[in-house]
């Protein structure tokens, strides 16, 4: 029967970030890892893959706990779909950076490597896959192109919180990113509808200037 230790996954994430910021991502190993934090090597796998896993463990839930969400609302009304997932990330986002220390620390060593870079980038396409497919299965029109979209916002709100020390809630973040997005695909759709009638015009004089 494996042994209690209390917090143990925490302790490992601290111990972690802590050697990481140190030593850089590569000059760390699993078993320095387990010894800062006072447990052994067996412990580690017990909470983790490997040691990128330490940085990227929160991330396998988020797609996770938004499809939960989905899946138990109620016969999806118009925008139903959209009003859940953005809830589910306002919370998620609110715990993520109770800590934002431990998350700009964090931040820094992903963006040290490209290889992890990259890692979080498949772990984000991962989680708007999962929220998109959810969508899609509950009627949600456009549900894939939602659960993308809803993921890059909550990058954008989550970095947005790590750079600024304001106590501002997560959701009050979320919804700015929003708002902004949306006036930017307002406008766009403005441009587009207007080179689409300057189009159709010179279309139509050229055939008069024909006939």
């Amino acid at each position: 029967m494996p042994r209690w230790e209390p917090n143990a996954r925490e302790r490992l994430r601290a111990a972690a970030l802590e050697l990481f910021g140190s030593h850089g991502f590569d000059g760390v190993t699993v078993e320095e890892i387990a010894r800062r934090a006072g447990l052994s090597r067996r412990s580690f796998f017990r909470y983790f893959s490997d040691k990128r896993e330490v940085l990227f463990a929160g991330e396998d839930g988020l797609g996770t706990a938004v499809a939960s969400a989905i899946a138990a609302m109620p016969e999806p009304g118009p925008g139903a779909g959209s009003r859940v997932v953005f809830s589910v990330l306002s919370e998620v986002g609110e715990f993520l950076t109770v800590d934002r220390v431990a998350q700009r620390r964090r931040r820094t060593v992903i963006q040290s490597s490209s290889d992890l870079q990259e890692r979080e980038r498949a772990k984000l396409a991962s989680a708007a896959a999962t929220i998109g497919s959810a969508l899609v299965h509950r009627g949600v029109v456009d549900g894939t192109f939602l659960g993308a979209l809803a993921v890059e916002l909550f990058r954008e709100a989550y970095e947005q919180a790590l750079d600024d020390d304001a106590a501002t809630p997560f959701a009050d973040r979320l919804a700015s990113v929003r708002k902004d997005a949306r006036r930017f695909l307002d406008a766009a759709d403005r441009e587009t509808a207007s080179d689409l009638s300057a189009r159709q015009s010179s279309t139509a004089e050229g055939d008069a200037l024909k006939g």
